[in-house]
């Protein structure tokens, strides 16, 4: 197998990507090529290549007039995008019930127990990236490489909603204290309890209608 080798463009495109999950740069604000281009010291030629990129990944708005900005989720954007989650969240959930052993399903209670204590102590970027790993590990169990490729590029999305929604420690440890009952109900192989609980734990951040999820638990 041949090494990968990082092109300008993919190192420019994961310093802008990294200053926007670290919100360097926030949602709604222009990307700066110009200071970009000193950061990285490329031309600004890789440095559009790497933003068009990044629009490809829903992470930044391109305008007719070459402005570019960091993606600004509406509350509509982010209820269309909880429903997708939902969808995939549940499908990975039932995916890892039925390729998955209770070795890998230890796994994920490790990473909750990552999740809360970073959680506890109001690390909010912490927080975030092993509530992602929390679910993308779900998808790896389930063995289903579309869906994990999905899920990734969902989960960065949602790492933008997430750090625009944070509200408190107390809120935080509440949802990521849910991971638990979804690794029990992994172990027992519960079908219809993972549907309940993934149901618990988007309906409210994602502001997702009754009848969609009427649909998953009735």
């Amino acid at each position: 197998m041949e090494n990968y080798k990082k092109t300008m463009s993919d190192m420019a495109y994961e310093r802008i990507r990294d200053m926007i999950l670290n919100l360097e740069i926030r949602p709604g604000e222009k990307i700066p090529e110009e200071k970009i281009t000193e950061i990285v010291k490329f031309s600004r030629t890789p440095v559009r290549e790497a933003i068009r990129k990044l629009s490809e990944d829903g992470l930044v708005s391109i305008y007719p007039n070459r402005c570019s900005e960091v993606k600004y989720y509406e509350v509509n954007d982010i209820k269309k995008i909880g429903e997708l989650r939902l969808a995939q969240d549940i499908l990975s959930c039932q995916l890892a019930i039925q390729n998955g052993s209770n070795s890998d399903f230890s796994q994920l209670k490790d990473i909750a127990d990552k999740c809360r204590n970073s959680a506890e102590k109001g690390e909010v970027f912490e927080r975030i990236y092993w509530d992602s790993q929390f679910h993308l590990k779900i998808a790896e169990i389930g063995k289903n490489d579309l869906l994990i490729e999905n899920q990734e590029k969902l989960y960065t999305k949602i790492h933008i909603i997430q750090i625009s929604k944070y509200t408190n420690i107390e809120d935080s440890i509440k949802q990521v204290s849910k991971h638990y009952e979804i690794v029990d109900a992994l172990y027992d192989r519960d079908y219809k309890r993972i549907k309940l609980l993934m149901c618990q734990h988007l309906e409210d951040f994602f502001n997702i209608d009754e009848e969609i999820i009427n649909m998953y638990i009735n």
